[in-house]
């Protein structure tokens, strides 16, 4: 396995919290068409809480790549990153069966409060609102770091793809 580029906590992490990081950890790897530089944006892993309802926070900076023309955090960037956290998370708080492949998105709306401007660190925070045995909803805040502003708001729903246990879905 390739070096972790994600980084973490220079703290002991909880059990719940090492799962998280194992999964977030995959990211970066240069394996998928939605994988973007995780070292270049300097992407770590915050903290995670078990819940109910489980969350997961990142810390991530806007760098040229993420950004559209004006000089902001593209719109499609900010939801490719809120899905892949998002899922992230969900995995997490994942048992066999019920989302311990991530699922597939049914639905992913973003609402743009306001622009996170190049160079800005962002803080992108992820919860488990519901998961039940064929649907999951998840909910994102993307906020800047250095004011505490609230910049996207984001509702991603996902559909089990966990086989059953008999092998039937």
């Amino acid at each position: 396995m390739s070096e972790n580029k994600v980084g973490a906590p220079a703290r002991e992490l909880t059990e719940f919290e090492q799962g998280i990081y194992q999964v977030c950890s995959r990211l970066g790897t240069g394996e998928g068409w939605d994988d973007w530089d995780v070292k270049d944006c300097n992407l770590r892993f915050e903290s995670a809480t078990p819940g109910p309802p489980a969350q997961a926070s990142y810390l991530l900076v806007c760098t040229q790549k993420l950004c559209n023309w004006l000089g902001n955090l593209h719109g499609g960037c900010a939801a490719t990153l809120i899905d892949m956290l998002s899922s992230v998370t969900l995995i997490g708080a994942s048992r066999p069966g019920m989302f311990s492949l991530g699922g597939v998105s049914r639905h992913l709306g973003v609402t743009y409060l306001r622009p996170v401007p190049m160079g800005i660190e962002m803080r992108l925070v992820t919860k488990v609102v519901h998961m039940g045995r064929r649907l999951a909803l998840l909910r994102s805040e993307i906020y800047r770091v250095d004011t505490g502003d609230l910049c996207m708001v984001s509702d991603h729903e996902k559909v089990n793809t966990d086989p059953e246990a008999s092998g039937k879905m």
